[in-house]
């Protein structure tokens, strides 16, 4: 049975509940338990995202999962899945739209990974419940989000020097005002390369923010992004060129 936070063909207030209920169940019990502390613990990591096109008069997803060696620091294969999105696009329910589909490409992987990262938020959602903690919970997989923009929170990036490895920290509420509530981590803003914008890490499922930066921080290379973001990116993206180069051809 797919689990209900895999669900997309449901309506905007059922997927509301749905999110509610497991926010709440997260708060009030022990799921976010670590379980992954330290970067040695991890081998095999899954980074994860979607492309989207349309293609008579419906919208496709292309999701692609890289499998990341971590001890290597290289990619070892990715997995692509494709479907109708029958999810439609609202800000803060993202997960109703694209989990399903990312673990689709995740379950075609050769191996299972131990933390997977997504193009997108964790923690950084006005529930604490953005698409990578959807996912993780989902597949009971430790997860992190790595986002290219800002959502909620309070943050001096703006003003971060753009130097590989500069960091701030993301409140839930401005530290000018919160004098009498107690203040909430809930990530960084870090700049991945020099002279880049710096990328919103928050974490998802059953690890912490500490670690979260550091994966990140290590499977960076060239780009804004860590590279099995990246990577996951391209391949969804050549996975359409291809198909419509194909549909030229044919017809």
């Amino acid at each position: 049975m797919t689990h209900e936070l895999l669900r997309t063909n449901i309506s905007l207030e059922e997927a509301a509940k749905i999110q509610e209920k497991y926010s709440r169940i997260l708060k009030e019990s022990d799921q976010r338990i670590t379980k992954i502390t330290g970067i040695e613990q991890i081998k095999w990591i899954a980074g994860v995202d979607i492309s989207y096109y349309q293609d008579r008069n419906e919208e496709w997803g292309v999701s692609c999962a890289v499998l990341w060696n971590l001890t290597k620091n290289e990619m070892e294969n990715h997995c692509l899945a494709e479907d109708i999105i029958k999810f439609p696009y609202k800000t803060g329910l993202l997960g109703f739209r694209e989990c399903n589909l990312l673990a689709q490409a995740i379950n075609k992987l050769p191996e299972t990974p131990d933390i997977i990262m997504c193009d997108g938020h964790g923690i950084i959602h006005p529930k604490r419940f953005g698409e990578a903690v959807q996912l993780g919970l989902a597949l009971d997989v430790p997860t992190f989000g790595v986002a290219k923009n800002p959502f909620i929170g309070y943050s001096e990036w703006k003003t971060l020097k753009r130097k590989k490895g500069k960091k701030v920290p993301i409140w839930a509420y401005d530290p000018q005002k919160s004098t009498t509530i107690p203040q909430e981590l809930l990530g960084n803003a870090v700049c991945l390369n020099d002279s880049m914008k710096p990328i919103f890490i928050s974490v998802g499922y059953k690890t912490i923010l500490d670690l979260s930066t550091k994966v990140t921080l290590k499977t960076t290379k060239n780009h804004r992004q860590p590279e099995p973001l990246y990577l996951a990116d391209y391949f969804s993206r050549q996975k359409i060129r291809d198909r419509f180069k194909l549909k030229l051809v044919i017809f």
